[in-house]
């Protein structure tokens, strides 16, 4: 009993451990409804919308021109 309590418990550290190793960051986004999103920036944006092969609208182009690092509002279309 023991022993398969300590194999279970250095199987489950390694998945976990396995599992923080090799993803990737998640892009930050925020779901605004109907197809909008928003994001802190605009390179998160970008790798956000390349996750699905979409192409990137923004909502004010303006806005994401003058501040890449400014937070963006845009559709994966």
């Amino acid at each position: 009993m023991r022993r398969s309590l300590s194999l279970l418990a250095i199987l489950s550290t390694a998945l976990v451990v396995a599992g923080c190793a090799s993803s990737r960051p998640a892009p930050r986004v925020s779901f605004l409804g109907d197809g909008v999103f928003k994001s802190p920036t605009v390179k998160d944006a970008e790798a956000y919308c390349r996750n699905f092969g979409a192409p990137l609208r923004y909502l004010d182009p303006a806005a994401a021109r003058r501040a890449p690092e400014s937070e963006v509002t845009y559709r994966c279309d």
